[in-house]
This record gives C-alpha cells, sequence and structure tokens, in this order.
C-alpha cells in the first residue's frame, strides 16, 4: 500500500511538471485593471515578438531620492517593460541606473551624453530632513539594438506651454509608454524604412524652413526633396508634404499628387488660404490679406474640405514683442497679445492629438465640410471658443495688439484648423479625363484605402531660420516667450498615423485615470484611517482565534 501511495505522489509530481511545461509555450493572460494598463495592443506584440536580436534599454529614472510621482512612473516602466519581456523574452533586457550614484567624472560624462542624445534633466524639489532641496532626474532611456542606439525622452511635454499640471503630464507620459517603447522597437528593427517626399516648385517653404521636421522624420524614415514640376509622377514615395505654397499648380502638377492619393499614397498640406506679408504690417497703413492663388481648393474640395477666405483672430493666442516707448535712448519693449497667433489647445479625441501640447499657429483660416462619397472628415484641431472671423477686405496693424478686445466681439466659436480625412478618395479628374488623352490608359477615378492631413496653417510647419549662419531652432520654438510648443509632435506624430502599417500608434489612445486622494479627507480623518488599517485587522485576527478555539473546546472538548 506503502508503495502504491508513493506511486501516485510521483505520478501527480510528473503530471503537474507536464502541465507546466504545457502551460509555458502558451501565453494567456487577463487584465482585470478597469483601463486595462496591462493589456498590450497585437500590433505592439507582434513587433517585440519577431525580434532577431537582442533589445537592451537602460533607464535613467532611479534613486531613493525620487518623489512618489516620479517613483509612480519608475514603476509604470517596469510593468511595461515586464509585459514586454512575455512576449519578447530573452531578447528584451532591461535595466534602471541611478546616474547620482556615479562618481563624479562618470556622472558628469553620462550627463553630458544624454543631453547629446537629447535626454534633458529635470528639476524636481524634494524634501529631505526637513528641508526642500533640488534634484535632477533624467526621465528618459537609451536602447540598443545591433550596435545603434536611440533615445527614448519618457517625460513628454513643454510644462510652460501645457495647460495640464504636472502630475497630469506625468500621469499622460505614463499612458504613452507602449507608444514610446514600441514605437523605438519598430523604428531600429526595420529592414526598410518608407519614403516621404517634401514637395517644391510652388513656392513652397524653403529647405531651412523645414529643416527640423526633415531631421526629425530621417530618424525613421527616408526623405526627399521632390521638385513637382519636374518629376514624371511620384509613384516611388509613400507619402507627400506639401508646405505653404505660394505659387499655382498646373492641372499637370495636380494630376501627379491626385493620382498618387488614388494609389493609395498618404499625403500632408500644410495650406494659407490668405496672403499676409508681415513685413507690410510695421507700417502705418498695415498690411491688406489677399487670396494665394495656388489653385488647389478644387482639389481639397472634392476630397471634402473647402478652404474659406478669411483670418481667425482667437483670444487665446500667441503674443508679439512690440516697442511701447523708450527708455532714455534705447526702445522699450513689451509683450503683447497677437490675436492673429491661435494657441491650439482643443483636439478631438484621436491617437495623433491625444496627449498633446498646445500648437502655436499664424494667420489661419477657417475650414468646412463638403459632401465626399465615402469619406470620414475627423477634426484633429481646434481653436478656442473666443473666437473673431475676419472677411475680406482685411487689413492688419501693429495696432491691434496695443487695442483692448471687445469681448462681445468673440463669440463665433470653436473653428476646426485641421482635418484628417480617410477612405476611397473621388479623383478631381473624373470625367475630365477622355479616351484619347494618353493618360486614360493609367488613369484610375476611384482610390484605393488611403489618409490625408490637411491644416490651413502654412506655417505649422515652418521654423524659424538663420540665413546668414545657415542654422535653424526647433519647429515649435517661440522666441518671444521662450517656449516650445507641440508643432513638432503634431507632425511626426501625423507621418507615424498615415503610415503605420502595423497600428503601434493606436497605443497612444491608452488612458490611465488618475485616482488621487482626497486630501481633505486624508487630513480631517486621518487617525480613523489609521486606526482601520493597523488595529482592525489585529482584532480581526484575535476575535477569529479566540472563536475558533471556543468552536474547537466544543467540539472536541470533553463532555
Amino acid at each position: 500500500m506503502k508503495r502504491k501511495e508513493i506511486s501516485y505522489f510521483l505520478a501527480g509530481i510528473a503530471l503537474i511538471i507536464a502541465l507546466n511545461v504545457f502551460a509555458s509555450s502558451f501565453i494567456y493572460r487577463i487584465d482585470l485593471t478597469e483601463d486595462k494598463r496591462y493589456t498590450i495592443l497585437d500590433a505592439t506584440k507582434k513587433t517585440i515578438e519577431n525580434l532577431e536580436d537582442e533589445v537592451v534599454i537602460k533607464i535613467y529614472l532611479e534613486g531613493d531620492g525620487l518623489p512618489a510621482e516620479f517613483k509612480r512612473m519608475r514603476n509604470a516602466i517596469a510593468q511595461t517593460l515586464d509585459e514586454f519581456k512575455v512576449y519578447a523574452g530573452a531578447n528584451l533586457k532591461y535595466r534602471f541606473i541611478d546616474p547620482m550614484k556615479l562618481e563624479e567624472a562618470q556622472k558628469d560624462s553620462l550627463f553630458k551624453e544624454l543631453s547629446q542624445k537629447g535626454i534633458k534633466a529635470t528639476n524636481i524639489k524634494v524634501t529631505e530632513e526637513g528641508k526642500k532641496v533640488e534634484k535632477l532626474v533624467f526621465p528618459g532611456a537609451i536602447m540598443s539594438y545591433k550596435g545603434t542606439e536611440k533615445a527614448i525622452l519618457l517625460l513628454k511635454g513643454d510644462q510652460k506651454a501645457s495647460v495640464a499640471n504636472p502630475a497630469q503630464i506625468l500621469n499622460q507620459s505614463i499612458e504613452n509608454l507602449e507608444y514610446e517603447f514600441g514605437a523605438a522597437i519598430k523604428q531600429m528593427t526595420s529592414k526598410q524604412s518608407k519614403k516621404i517626399g517634401f514637395l517644391f516648385g510652388h513656392g513652397e517653404l524653403q529647405l531651412l524652413q523645414v529643416a527640423d521636421t526633415d531631421r526629425s522624420l530621417r530618424e525613421s524614415y527616408q526623405t526627399f526633396n521632390v521638385d513637382l514640376t519636374k518629376s514624371k509622377d511620384l509613384y516611388g514615395l509613400d507619402a507627400i508634404i506639401v508646405a505653404k505654397p505660394t505659387e499655382s499648380f498646373s492641372d499637370d502638377d495636380k494630376y501627379k499628387i491626385d493620382q498618387f492619393i488614388m494609389r493609395g499614397g498618404k499625403a500632408l498640406f500644410f495650406i494659407d488660404a490668405l496672403d499676409v506679408r508681415e513685413d507690410s504690417i510695421r507700417n502705418k497703413d498695415g498690411a491688406v490679406a489677399f487670396p494665394y492663388e495656388h489653385k488647389l481648393t478644387d482639389m481639397f474640395f472634392r476630397y471634402g474640405v473647402r478652404f474659406n477666405d478669411d483670418f481667425i483672430e482667437d483670444l487665446s493666442c500667441g503674443q508679439l514683442a512690440l516697442i511701447v516707448g523708450n527708455m532714455g535712448d534705447k526702445p522699450q519693449m513689451e509683450q503683447m497679445m497677437w490675436k492673429h497667433y491661435p494657441l491650439i489647445t482643443s483636439f478631438f479625441p484621436h491617437p495623433i492629438v491625444r496627449n498633446l501640447d498646445a500648437l502655436y499657429t499664424r494667420y489661419v483660416s477657417t475650414l468646412d465640410t463638403v459632401k465626399a462619397e465615402g469619406i470620414r472628415k475627423i477634426p484633429l484641431a481646434m481653436t478656442s471658443n473666443d473666437t473673431k472671423i475676419m472677411k475680406p477686405i482685411i487689413k492688419i496693424t501693429y495696432n491691434d495688439a496695443r487695442e483692448q478686445p471687445k469681448l462681445e466681439d468673440y463669440k463665433a466659436g470653436a473653428k476646426t484648423i485641421a482635418y484628417l480625412l480617410e477612405g476611397k478618395f473621388t479623383s478631381l479628374f473624373r470625367n475630365r479625363i477622355t479616351p484619347t488623352d494618353a493618360r486614360s490608359k493609367d488613369f484610375v477615378e476611384k482610390g484605393a484605402e488611403t489618409k490625408i492631413l490637411i491644416c490651413s496653417d502654412g506655417d505649422m510647419i515652418r521654423n524659424e531660420a538663420n540665413y546668414k549662419k545657415g542654422a535653424y531652432m526647433p519647429l515649435g520654438f517661440d522666441k518671444n516667450t521662450g517656449v516650445t510648443f507641440a508643432n513638432k509632435k503634431f507632425i511626426l506624430n501625423a507621418v507615424d498615423y498615415l503610415l503605420d502599417d502595423k497600428g503601434i500608434i493606436l497605443a497612444r489612445n491608452k488612458e490611465i485615470k488618475m485616482r488621487p486622494l482626497d486630501k481633505n479627507k486624508l487630513q480631517n480623518e486621518r487617525t480613523k484611517w489609521q486606526f482601520i488599517n493597523m488595529v482592525v485587522p489585529v482584532l480581526v485576527v484575535v476575535v477569529f482565534g479566540l472563536l475558533f478555539g471556543y468552536w474547537r473546546k466544543r467540539k472536541y472538548g470533553k463532555s
């Protein structure tokens, strides 16, 4: 009998081992959290499951002196990467590094290296031994794969430009962790990068004026400068960017763009409806805005969007430094509201603009949608509600900044300045290409499924440039306030969305709800909750022990 029991015992152990080996070849996980914070997108899974070599990630957010908010972020990073490891296995390794524990020479060298790679230090205030002290943290990571490195900035947003408070910025950064790591892995492991063409030949922004966008795109894509007037077609590209054209497009050039889109090509248009010369605004008589003759509006109308010949004035706006007098022999400057530079902080719930900081725009026109069969029109970015629409004839002078706005004039409501269009577009040249036309053989009348972005601000993509030095400022940087707005992030997100066939950018839709403690209750009911948490559990155990002892005595005690 004893031998039989031993056999059963060994058989049971063998069965358990066999079940564990069998189960280890399958991954089945259940996320019971309300906001699905531990659920990884299928697109992200596919990317990290197919790694050919080790991905090593060094995260520089560690240390005993981290504030609670940054510790929460540090733990969220660890949780995210642990989820990645479930699918990547041994091909994903990560470790946290505390830069402050290094020797001074190593510390200085690391700080310089991180700064050069785009990971800037964040100054935070913490309390140590009853005193407030400042500390540096580096909320970023360096990812290595096959001998190449990529810096990942994990704390997003310019806090001076953001309407969010620091706690919200940290929460938004945590929400974006899957996307930031997943997109970085996808970029580093992609064997073939897609091709983007900046179109020229119609008075578009000069190369130096789009240099920052070009440089940033080249980290993930191949970019080309394409003279549309000399190109036969655009079929070798995956996406095109049209940046503030000022001259007319011929029908032949529009045909090239149209057929590129009909064949599934992606496009981003940054177009001004009206021309205003800022140099003329300084004159006493100011500047008068005239419509541009780029002749693209009929194509946009066919695709589902109408440009209006007007300007938006917005009380949520940027600033201009104007001379208001003299201090001795020197001019006295003052920052004044410039209502022609709307700040965009209202966005549609979409991956392109989720958790996006404010956008900086200049001389923006309104957009309307028109009927276009089979096209989904998504209003990505809107002005504030406090707007006024200026219609021709539009005259602009710097005196406008000196006048106190009449609030009753700014009741036009929120206006959309950027639309995402998705679907199968109908060609502008439908019913215009005859059988005798040489182009009829390859003409596509109804397009393949694709996406295009249309923005009514040509300057959205323009960075400030110094032509004498051949230098340029970061896109979105406002020299009047020293704030860097989110223009570049908006464009990079849009390009990623348009070209992301795997869908990793959908991870930007992840939302983790903040559940802060009620500070008033915490202060007023502190003793009560300490008693409940520390004393009640002990009492429950004692009472249970006494009741259990009494029950045993009644059941097994002597009669």
